[in-house]
């Protein structure tokens, strides 16, 4: 876990991670930072919330100072101001599964929305979520920290899991990235769930399509979602259902984008190291060459 004192401005953002808002209550009272001007409300996508089901929350936050990156962290915690022990990030608003993150917000006015996918506990009984901001501004010779949190945090209410709720097998992870041009096959195992429906839709398009489901055994579907030729994101979502309950996912993230290429770093010096050792041995042979010249004629 990283714990962040973000009472400086970094440009460059933080990077996201699990972090505690350590200075929450206090970091905008120090010199070096001060009160965001951000709006922040967060949303729950269900009215009842059982413990294991995956649920979609959202922050959205506008109103905020910007600085020449537009770069806006954003925290999801616990009321204490720590990541959310208890409550597990299936999938946070870049793809992974941090508490915090950072994205690129271009308009104060329509500002942004985060959204995290949880997995909520195990346990029942009543828990509180808080949100915090932070972000810079331009100009900003002090680099100050622009600061700001929830007014109120959400309570919920986690009760037990009725036990015919139809739901996906416990320990199931979506998939969040994949290569431009790749189609990606995606298996849903399940429980309590007779059938099952999975709608998509593209980000440039709120018309949401049906996808074909291939029956792959007791309570398991797969599906396959086409491939993409620009960098864009994909969002399905599933219906499950069984003669007494339905459900129905948070809408899942499926990002395209170029392939990542690993450099081996040794590799690539010991590469290096030999393009160097050639390129000595030539110039010391053709020094040799050009000091000795060999000689014609016959002896004087």
């Amino acid at each position: 876990m990283i714990v962040a004192s973000p009472s400086l401005a970094k440009p460059g953002g933080q990077g996201d991670a699990e972090r505690a808002f350590s200075c929450m209550n206090s970091c905008h009272l120090g010199p070096s930072g001060t009160d965001s001007s951000a709006t922040i409300n967060i949303e729950l996508d269900r009215e009842r919330v059982f413990t294991g089901q995956l649920i979609s929350l959202s922050i959205k936050t506008s109103g905020m100072e910007l600085s020449k990156k537009g770069l806006v962290g954003v925290f999801l915690l616990s009321n204490d101001g720590a990541p959310l022990d208890d409550w597990e990030v299936v999938q946070d608003p870049n793809g992974g599964n941090n508490n915090y993150v950072e994205r690129p917000v271009f308009s104060s006015t329509q500002g942004a929305t985060f959204t995290w996918t949880l997995r909520a506990p195990d346990t029942n009984g009543n828990y509180s979520i808080d949100a915090a901001v932070h972000h810079g501004a331009d100009p900003n010779p002090d680099e100050y920290a622009y600061l700001g949190r929830l007014t109120t945090p959400l309570q919920i209410e986690v009760e037990p899991m009725p036990e015919d709720l139809p739901r996906f097998s416990e320990g199931w992870k979506p998939i969040s990235s994949r290569d431009l041009g790749d189609e990606t096959k995606i298996i849903i195992e399940t429980e309590d769930t007779d059938d099952l429906i999975v709608e998509w839709r593209t980000d440039s398009s709120e018309v949401i399509l049906e996808a074909s489901l291939t029956k792959q055994g007791e309570g398991a579907w797969s599906f396959t979602l086409p491939a993409s030729s620009v960098e864009s994101n994909l969002t399905w979502r599933a219906k499950l259902s069984n003669p007494a309950l339905e459900e129905t996912t948070p809408w899942f993230t499926l990002s395209s984008g170029k392939p990542d290429y690993d450099i081996d770093e040794r590799a690539l010096m010991i590469q290096a190291i030999a393009g160097g050792i050639l390129a000595a041995a030539i110039a010391i042979a053709m020094q040799r060459r050009f000091a000795y010249p060999s000689q014609k004629g016959g002896m004087l």
